[in-house]
């Protein structure tokens, strides 16, 4: 929760319940599967060592990238604002910089 105006917490910047359900479901499956390659792997196996390191790098990757995507609206909040761009479009062309009509005055 990341403060508005005034600390008052903003809840729709939460990270939602699928995404944690998932994150922490990688994370825990991730981990054991590690844990028990770790725990069966006999000392001197390289091919078992290299498992184990794969497997705790591709938890650690997955978990990164599920975490990234949860707090999407923390990184760029500028993004998720309903209408933002359009507001911002209207804006460029209403407002414009007036170049087109002194253009057309000067012609005379």
């Amino acid at each position: 929760m990341l403060p508005q105006q005034g600390g008052v917490p903003n809840f729709n910047l939460r990270i939602s319940g699928p995404i944690k359900a998932l994150l922490i479901l990688v994370l825990v499956c991730g981990l054991m599967l590690t844990l028990s390659f770790h725990l069966n792997t006999e000392p001197g196996d390289l091919a078992a060592e290299n498992r184990t390191k794969l497997s705790l790098i591709v938890t650690l990757l997955l978990s990164i990238f599920i975490f990234l995507l949860g707090t999407g609206r923390w990184w760029h909040p500028h993004l998720w604002k309903h209408g933002n761009s359009q507001k911002q479009h209207r804006h460029r062309v209403r407002g414009g910089s007036g170049h087109h009509k002194d253009h057309q005055h000067r012609r005379h």
